[in-house]
């Protein structure tokens, strides 16, 4: 029985229509229940020690941590240097989040439940908002990884090596990957510890890794992120952006100009949602290739990165990218030995592997930077 809990049912909110269909009930039973004709319209707590999961609470917290980590290196570089850019792709994460997450939860409310069907459910965390249906722990995921992955790739030294133009694509690319990398570690064990689970019977996740959708691991993990980045780039990189007033209305266009953006990398999956008898094999061949293509693109960059670090960032602003990505990781190892099994074994594993590398060629280049300014200084004297 959980000690506390939050609603403001008090106020007079009308559920929306459709909120409580049978499939959702069916999904929610396989979490243990989650609130639909109770659900509070805005706000609802629940005691963290009577979760569904005991992995839960960490989750929230690793998460809450990474999305203050990520607005604090954002503001300490705007402090710093005077470029407000990163500050901008926080908030436009966060823009990003409100207008891709509730249409997904909520198509009928949105009116494109005829080509969007609900494809999975959440599970109650500690904080939760719209219904039960987006834990906060959600909406600072996206500042939490998506700007994660911008500053490692920023590290990586994409755009001094190829230009403005150039370099905002292949940087795009990079983002996506290295999100693909280390997200779909967690999408890998969410489900098997009742984060979330799935719609089987949704043609969109016909095609699975495990328990996750190929969707999930490409639309999601790689492709939005991906558009995300080129976003940001044509909105919020384009010219000097010195204050935070700059960069309010671009973020605001990033999340609305990202789902647009990610259209045609989201072709393959969307064929099988309108095709009676799609080729599966055909798609699961793309989508594998697409993988395949952006991973192929970072190694790239990284061995580039490897041999040519760029400058040494000092303080917060050069530790958190490594720090926090290192957190991540060694939080999944944990809860992975504690209570396994946490997802595709044969997945994971080069996931981790991807990450591990992204992680030690932006920390060598740190140290790489560091040690030829100490030189360099000593030769001086």
């Amino acid at each position: 029985m959980n000690l506390f809990r939050l609603s403001v049912n008090d106020y007079s909110v009308p559920l929306v229509a459709d909120l409580c269909t049978d499939r959702f009930r069916e999904l929610a039973d396989s979490l243990g229940g989650v609130a639909c004709e109770n659900a509070s319209p805005f706000l609802h707590l629940r005691d963290p020690r009577h979760l569904a999961d005991p992995s839960m609470p960490v989750i929230e917290l690793l998460v809450l941590l990474g999305a203050v980590l990520a607005f604090r290196h954002a503001w300490v570089l705007r402090r710093d240097t005077g470029d407000a850019t990163n500050l901008g792709v926080c908030l436009a994460a966060v823009a990003y989040v409100l207008v891709l997450e509730p249409p997904l939860y909520f198509p009928a409310l949105f009116g494109i439940d005829d080509y969007v069907s609900a494809v999975f459910v959440h599970n109650e965390f500690t904080v939760g908002l719209l219904y039960h249906r987006l834990p906060l722990y959600i909406l600072l995921l996206y500042p939490a990884l998506v700007y994660l992955a911008w500053v490692l790739v920023q590290r990586l030294g994409v755009l001094e090596r190829h230009g403005r133009v150039r370099g905002a694509l292949i940087a795009s690319v990079c983002v996506g990957a290295v999100h693909q990398g280390f997200y779909s570690i967690f999408d890998q064990f969410g489900p098997d510890h009742l984060w979330w689970a799935w719609d089987a019977e949704a043609r969109t996740n016909a095609l699975r890794i495990g328990e996750v959708p190929m969707s999930s691991t490409v639309n999601f993990a790689l492709v939005m992120p991906m558009a995300f980045a080129l976003a940001c780039f044509l909105l919020i990189g384009r010219r000097a952006r010195p204050t935070l007033g700059s960069v309010v209305l671009p973020a605001i266009g990033c999340g609305v100009l990202t789902p647009f953006l990610s259209i045609p990398g989201q072709l393959p999956v969307t064929y099988l949602d309108l095709v009676d008898n799609p080729a599966y094999d055909v798609v699961r061949g793309i989508l594998w290739l697409m993988l395949a293509g952006a991973t192929a693109v970072l190694v790239r960059e990284l061995v580039a990165a490897w041999r040519a670090p760029l400058p040494a960032q000092p303080g917060l602003v050069g530790a958190y990218p490594t720090a926090y990505l290192g957190l991540w990781l060694a939080t999944f190892l944990v809860l992975g030995v504690v209570s396994p099994p946490a997802g595709v074994i044969a997945y994971l594993v080069p996931c981790f592997v991807l990450s591990l590398a992204v992680l030690v060629t932006v920390a060598r280049g740190r140290m790489a930077a560091a040690d030829t300014e100490v030189t360099t200084r000593a030769g001086a004297r």
